[in-house]
């Protein structure tokens, strides 16, 4: 019989219902991120002092809801499986089951990763936006044009430029944001068993799954110690602290057993 694990699924089905769920949340937000990251470079280029300000706050708005809908649905359904395993009974729909362990870390790494991700993602913003001005500016002098044909070119650029890097950025954000938030959540809920738990490390299928990962596939640990990944040690698949080659776009999982 093939191998189960906590949640009663094969590895193969877990990874498969992670990644269905994950995308879940990553599609909900992705237009949110898309539109706050397209009006940051608008107003980036009016000049607004307070302009990078602003657009961390709303992002840091953005992301916290994310990383919150991603532990209630993780941590609420990994906990439910441990409860379930030992004759427990399931947490209501809408709640978050809570030990003390869990809800502390999840309070701290929602905190802590929204405030390092915004200032990454407002500084890349902040850079693309200086760059689009740039070299719309020496295509003016090039071309000749007057102040007011400057400002139109200016904005033209950041209309299609803009428009088609926060495309980009948008969904690139909310799936790697997503998958990290889905995969701590669910590292934390495990670990606030106090359980001696294994975790497997579980590619996803497919050609787009990269080297280093379908050699991952299969590697089992102590829940406390990290997975080789490549050159890489990583908690959990989308490790906010791996390298981006091993965490951008990652759609692999983690499966737990006792």
């Amino acid at each position: 019989m093939a191998n189960r694990l906590i949640t009663g699924l094969t590895p193969t089905r877990e990874q498969a219902l992670q990644e269905r769920m994950f995308l879940q949340i990553s599609r909900k937000y992705e237009s949110l991120i898309r539109r706050e990251i397209a009006r940051a470079m608008r107003a980036m280029v009016r000049g607004g002092s307070d302009a990078k300000l602003i657009h961390e706050r709303r992002m840091s708005d953005v992301l916290t809801r994310l990383y919150k809908d991603a532990f209630k649905m993780f941590g609420r359904r990994l906990l439910n499986s441990f409860a379930k395993h030992d004759g427990g009974h399931e947490t209501k729909k809408d709640e978050v089951p809570q030990t003390p362990q869990f809800d502390l870390a999840r309070q701290i790494w929602i905190r802590t990763q929204a405030a390092l991700a915004v200032t990454q993602i407002a500084g890349t913003t902040e850079k693309q936006s200086l760059e689009i001005i740039r070299r719309a500016l020496d295509d003016s002098i090039e071309q000749g044009l007057s102040e007011i044909q400057t400002g139109k070119l200016i904005q033209a650029r950041i209309n299609e430029s803009g428009g088609q890097l926060s495309r980009l950025r948008g969904r690139m954000i909310a799936r790697t944001e997503s998958h990290a938030s889905s995969n701590v959540s669910n590292q934390m809920a495990a670990q606030s068993t106090r359980l001696p738990l294994k975790k497997e490390w579980i590619s996803s299928g497919g050609e787009r799954t990269r080297l280093n990962h379908q050699i991952a596939n299969g590697q089992r640990v102590d829940i406390g110690q990290p997975f080789s990944v490549g050159a890489d040690l990583l908690m959990q698949c989308g490790d906010p602290n791996g390298s981006p080659e091993e965490v951008i776009n990652c759609r692999c999982a983690v499966g737990y057993s006792l």
